[in-house]
């Protein structure tokens, strides 16, 4: 769960592959991404991360399985989607300088523009990537795994 707190909006992603929209009172405004279920009702992509623009409070982004997907709050907008790691990707962020930071089970912390393209890929490490997040200032994230947290600057190095 992200709150968006220039306008107070909270959004939701869990097990089922939903990503919902609530106001702040609890009413749900709008269901923005639903990839969990395939045509067997089994569970096939699960939301494990979210993170919101911070330049743009209309545009999301979440981590479903081993994909990344944009999603925007604007009227008939089009999703973009696409394949971010190995393995499921279990955090991500994005920067103020508009770089999209995710990191997963294939071991890799990466970077991306918000069009999808890679910018970075690190060197596998000797553990999951379990979370990612941004520096308020723009130009650092931090990459922890287990006993090891990486601070990077957003070109990945």
């Amino acid at each position: 769960m992200k709150l968006e707190t220039a306008t107070q909006i909270d959004n939701l992603g869990g097990e089922d592959g939903t990503l919902k929209i609530w106001s702040n009172n609890g009413m749900l405004r709008s269901t923005v991404l639903q990839e969990g279920f395939n045509n067997f009702s089994s569970l096939e992509n699960p939301v494990y991360s979210l993170a919101w623009n911070p330049t743009d409070t209309k545009q999301i982004v979440s981590a479903c399985s081993k994909n990344l997907i944009l999603c925007s709050l604007n009227a008939n907008s089009e999703q973009i989607k696409w394949l971010a790691h190995e393995g499921s990707v279990l955090s991500v962020d994005w920067s103020k300088d508009n770089i999209i930071v995710s990191g997963g089970e294939d071991c890799r912390y990466k970077t991306w523009d918000s069009c999808g393209r890679l910018l970075y890929s690190s060197a596998l490490e000797q553990d999951v990537i379990t979370s990612v997040s941004c520096s308020p200032l723009g130009n650092f994230f931090v990459a922890g795994s287990f006993n090891t947290v990486r601070l990077c600057q957003t070109n990945g190095v």
